[in-house]
């Protein structure tokens, strides 16, 4: 899927992937920017590394939009806002290539 074909409120999934909040090589600075935009980044990794012993369904995710930030992080100054299990995960337009919509499944 490519992002322009996404539009805020709809469902998406990932097969095979998950997000997964990622912050561990990220400056203080730059996470402080994001959570100051209300979201943590993330990536869609492989599934195994979430769960190596367990099926893993579809990971469903409900696409918020994109969001502008002040200043560039990660290389980007816009990024994607998700909601998956109950957070708030914002992913770079490359990761939409893994998306597909809900209700293509």
């Amino acid at each position: 899927m490519k992002v322009r074909d996404a539009s805020p409120g709809q469902m998406l999934y990932a097969d095979g992937r998950v997000p997964k909040v990622y912050t561990a090589n990220m400056r203080e600075e730059d996470l402080e920017v994001c959570r100051s935009a209300g979201f943590l980044p993330g990536f869609l990794m492989p599934a195994w590394i979430k769960n190596r012993d367990e099926e893993i369904a579809p990971a469903p995710l409900f696409y918020i939009g994109p969001i502008y930030l002040s200043r560039a992080v990660c290389g980007l100054k816009k990024h994607h806002i998700f909601l998956y299990e109950g957070k708030t995960v914002g992913i770079e337009g490359y990761d939409f290539r893994h998306l597909q919509p809900l209700e293509s499944m």
